[in-house]
């Protein structure tokens, strides 16, 4: 090979050797935030939590104020509840002692409902009753009116749509 092919092939190879050098350099002392960040967009969340059943009836919840969204038609005002997990859906656990609460304002969104503990009876406006108890799962749809009626101390998981939910608490 002539000298000056040898020498341009060898400034190709050393060039290479720096910029290669120097990426590796950048890359291992980029700041912990650029590198963390760029992790998180390539790696998947972990695997969910599991909720036993049992362990849900039994939680420590956070106490909410007196309840003061919808009219009290008799029974305590008192609730509490505690936020499992929040993306798109939210998931919590709600509770609350007997009371029957009247529905005036339609639901903004549909909300599954899972009842934990005691037992409920929804009535629309039209009279149709429904009553739920442990271990019962069902859909309040979107627009229901009616009462409320927690028999007994009552709690309940429930999965709703996160933006709907945060827009009406």
């Amino acid at each position: 090979m002539a000298p000056a092919k040898r020498a341009k092939n060898f400034l190709l190879l050393f060039g290479g050797i720096v910029a290669g050098s120097v990426m590796t350099l950048c890359v291992q002392n980029m700041p912990v935030g650029i590198g963390a960040a760029n992790a998180k967009s390539v790696a998947s969340p972990p695997p969910p939590s599991v909720w036993q059943f049992d362990a849900l009836k039994e939680m420590a919840l956070e106490k909410l104020p007196d309840i003061d969204w919808t009219p009290v038609e008799s029974g305590t005002r008192r609730n509490s509840e505690t936020t499992l997990f929040e993306g798109q859906n939210v998931v919590v656990v709600w509770e609350a002692g007997p009371a029957k609460l009247r529905i005036d304002e339609p639901f903004t969104y549909d909300e599954f409902v899972l009842v934990l503990k005691g037992e409920l009876v929804l009535t629309d406006t039209a009279g149709n009753s429904q009553t739920y108890k442990e271990g019962d799962m069902f859909m309040v749809p979107k627009g229901f009116t009616g009462t409320w009626d927690m028999t007994e101390e009552y709690r309940e998981l429930i999965i709703v749509d996160t933006q709907s939910y945060n827009a009406d608490y």
